[in-house]
């Protein structure tokens, strides 16, 4: 009976682990957006099309973010399934982006999209 309770126990730790982890990727994936879009006003002295086109990026890895902050808060199955559509396109992007333009920054996008996906699927 006491090891049911350690077990039970340890898979409470884990799950509650798995949890904070999304969350805090979801938070990191947030900030890179915020960090992205506000450094186009430095990148980029003008609002040219490429201007706009590096702001958009970060937007979208802020509203990536936020879709998966209200999974983690919901945790409805309508939730989960606009998510998944949401990191398997954000992971196919970085990734190729990674490969494509392989700077440090392109490569820990990639990296924190596909943490922030993989968790959500063991959150499930």
């Amino acid at each position: 009976c006491a090891f049911r309770n350690k077990s039970a126990y340890s898979l409470l730790k884990n799950i509650l682990t798995m949890r904070v982890l999304y969350l805090i990727f979801i938070i990191v994936i947030i900030a890179l957006g915020v960090t992205h879009s506000a450094l186009s006003f430095k990148k980029y002295e003008n609002f040219s099309a490429e201007a706009f086109w590096f702001f958009s990026a970060g937007l979208a890895l802020i509203f990536a973010g936020v879709a998966n902050l209200m999974h983690y808060q919901l945790k409805l199955s309508l939730t989960f399934h606009y998510c998944t559509i949401i990191n398997i396109l954000l992971v196919i992007f970085t990734v190729l982006l990674a490969m494509k333009v392989p700077l440090p920054t392109t490569l820990l996008v990639a990296v924190f999209s596909v943490l922030m996906t993989s968790l959500m699927f063991l959150n499930k």
